[in-house]
């Protein structure tokens, strides 16, 4: 199994249930539901292809509200109460759901190991200043550092954090004949 293949598998596939009962409350003819999911995993697939999204589950999400959306505007007459369902129906702030929680514990875990890999201060620096909400005076204050060193060790641990979680999609596309990743790493 590729990378994509098994991203698609880890990242997509776990919300085939929402993504289906989406599907069936916002589409008017039931009998298509399978063929617009399927129409919608061959989107995410394609643009995975390209680069992977942040967060899949957004993007899954995304393409099959845009999948319906250019299905109405193709079709030549478009019931008012499903344009209506369609901007009602937010599947990202629906009821929290099973895969929601799922998905919401994964992203936890991901978050408290990349918190876990930064450097000391700088995790100490961030969980003041973002988990703990103190000002940037009170966590100089409490650390026994400079505002200064605050601002540098919340810039550095931004940077860490972002490149984990945005460009990590990019570093595990496209790779050169060597194997390695075809990304700006080689600058670091």
């Amino acid at each position: 199994m590729d990378d994509l293949d098994q991203w698609f598998a880890e990242q997509i596939l776990p919300y085939e249930g929402a993504l289906t009962a989406y599907l069936r409350r916002v589409w008017p003819d039931a009998s298509e539901v399978a063929d617009l999911r399927q129409e919608v995993y061959v989107r995410v697939y394609q643009g995975a292809a390209k680069q992977r999204p942040p967060v899949a589950r957004f993007f899954l999400f995304a393409i099959a509200r845009n999948l319906l959306i250019d299905r109405l505007r193709k079709s030549r007459v478009v019931p008012i109460d499903l344009m209506e369902d369609l901007d009602a129906a937010n599947v990202l702030s629906d009821d929290i759901t099973a895969d929601r929680i799922i998905s919401g514990r994964q992203e936890l875990a991901q978050l408290e190991s990349a918190l876990g890999d930064l450097p000391e201060r700088c995790r100490e620096t961030f969980v003041l200043r973002k988990i703990d909400e103190l000002s940037q005076r009170e966590t100089a204050e409490k650390m026994g550092v400079s505002e200064a060193t605050v601002e540098k060790q919340m810039v550095k641990a931004m940077r860490l954090l972002a490149d984990r979680f945005w460009n990590a999609a990019s570093r595990s596309g496209p790779r050169t004949d060597d194997g390695k990743a075809d990304s700006d790493e080689k600058r670091r």
